[in-house]
């Protein structure tokens, strides 16, 4: 099909006026994402994993410098914190943007500007002779930075149908959650070789603005009111005629909308929702202990093991060995259980079928963060703590997977309000959890910090079991509140 096959609906708009309103030869038009080959989506599909992986890494990269961070600048080690405590600062912000951007702008140049910004912003740091410009630049390159996270979902619902979303989300979902663990990874082997700690922002930059030409040249635009739009002005320049329009301006987007929706909307279902509310306060926390063991795993096996620097930080390469063993359970889950019991027996969809792999996230945390507490220490050897990572990386992979599931499942059409305040109320955690990091592990020793954390955790293992059980009713009393914001 080409241009010659494009749907016309005459659309009487005005007396006297004819408008010729373009949409698609639905179900079967060639242009939409949904009937693109398989390997076209698959390319998609990675490449917004390689933008997702490069601006997750970024947000950890510079903890294994913080030492020489602090030196360089004459700081303290809770100062040079800042640089990843203001990257995701910037998320929060970043949440909220991004997605209303994807919305009126498409989702190929608010993501592919997003990390081209984030990476001129990561010159500060690279360049920059103060603390201050420096912890600034790092601000706003994470503000730009999350725009991979923030055009994720839309992404995968634009290329996937139903049937095969689950497992692309399970994919996509599987390299943003390593992202932040492979930093530490990377940032630790640049500082412990004989390269200088801005190295650590010099590779994002170079990764970051390198993916971005490629892109620029090499990948589709996925939203189908902005292909529909492109169509359009093709039409109206060949045929001269004004009056041809696409369904993106005939619906509109204005700023009224977008603050509503993306603004408002987000933090008035988050007062309101308790599903929406205790499960984002879950993963937050759990967020926020990922950030915690960033800085407490070069604490474990480098201060008290004495591991070199660059060394110390491989064990975090045991969550990220978990979250891929929870992708392989996932995908197994939804091809084997889930789509077989996912429908009651009038055909209506059972958002509840989502939360097996939840419950036994949630259980198998704090059994993970237990065993790492007490084997993280010189008498007993290091694969104990590693493999209890693993434990933990498999536990939150899946808490988190499913948990987004189900809230776009609770909340379907409002599935983009709910996202936002639940990514921004996590990277608040996330910002706040490394601020005392150092003084936690120094005063209580690992031992019980991690404790602390575990006991936590074993308090939260409720939320979901009880949204197992009750959670229909819960979503039967809410939907009451949910009105038209």
């Amino acid at each position: 099909m080409g241009p010659s096959s494009t749907e016309f609906i005459h659309d009487q708009e005005e007396p006297g006026e004819t408008v010729l309103l373009v949409d698609f030869e639905y179900p079967n038009d060639h242009r939409l994402p949904q009937n693109w080959p398989m390997i076209k989506k698959v390319y998609v599909i990675i490449v917004l994993s390689l933008f997702n992986i490069i601006g997750t890494i970024a947000s950890s990269i510079m903890g294994p410098a913080q030492s020489e961070v602090a030196q360089q600048f004459g700081v303290s080690n809770e100062v040079a914190v800042l640089c990843t405590t203001l990257f995701l600062v910037g998320y929060i912000f970043g949440f909220l943007t991004f997605g209303p951007l994807s919305e009126k702008f498409g989702r190929k140049w608010p993501l592919i500007l997003g990390i081209a910004i984030s990476s001129l912003f990561n010159l500060m740091p690279a360049l920059g002779t103060n603390i201050s410009t420096v912890v600034i630049g790092r601000f706003f390159a994470g503000f730009f930075g999350v725009s991979p996270v923030g055009v994720m979902g839309g992404i995968t619902s634009d290329c996937f149908v139903m049937a095969q979303r689950g497992i692309a989300m399970a994919f996509a979902v599987c390299l943003v959650f390593s992202g932040p663990t492979f930093g530490p990874v990377v940032g630790g082997a640049i500082v412990g070789s004989t390269l200088d700690w801005r190295w650590t922002m010099w590779v994002v930059i170079i990764a970051g603005l390198g993916l971005c030409v490629i892109a620029a040249l090499a990948f589709p635009e996925t939203y189908p009111p902005v292909i529909l739009r492109k169509q359009t002005n093709i039409l109206r320049k060949r045929y001269g005629n004004k009056n041809i329009r696409s369904a993106l301006d005939k619906e509109g987007f204005s700023l009224q909308d977008i603050a509503r929706v993306y603004l408002i909307r987000p933090f008035w279902l988050f007062t309101t929702q308790p599903i929406l509310a205790l499960l984002t306060l879950y993963q937050s926390f759990l967020y926020g202990v990922l950030f915690l063991f960033y800085q407490s795993y070069p604490y474990a096996f480098g201060e008290i093991r004495g591991w070199e620097t660059g060394i110390d930080t491989l064990p975090l390469l045991g969550i990220v060995i978990g979250v891929f063993l929870g992708t392989v359970g996932i995908i197994i889950y939804n091809q084997a259980y889930f789509r077989y019991h996912c429908h009651g027996p009038d055909g209506s969809f059972i958002p509840e079928s989502r939360l097996p792999p939840m419950v036994f996230g949630g259980v198998i945390i704090p059994i993970g963060i237990f065993w790492y507490a007490w084997t993280a220490i010189p008498n007993i050897a290091w694969p104990s703590p590693v493999c209890a990572s693993l434990l933990i990386g498999c536990g939150m992979y899946l808490l988190y997977i499913q948990g987004f599931n189900y809230i776009v499942d609770c909340y379907t059409s409002m599935a983009n309000s709910a996202l936002g305040v639940n990514g921004s109320m996590r990277s608040i955690f996330g910002a706040a959890f490394p601020l005392f990091a150092t003084q936690m592990f120094h005063s209580l020793g690992v031992a019980y910090a991690t404790t602390i954390l575990g006991a936590i955790s074993v308090c939260l293992v409720p939320v979901p079991i009880c949204f197992w059980y009750w959670g229909d009713r819960i979503r039967a009393w809410s939907s009451a509140k949910v009105a038209p914001v």
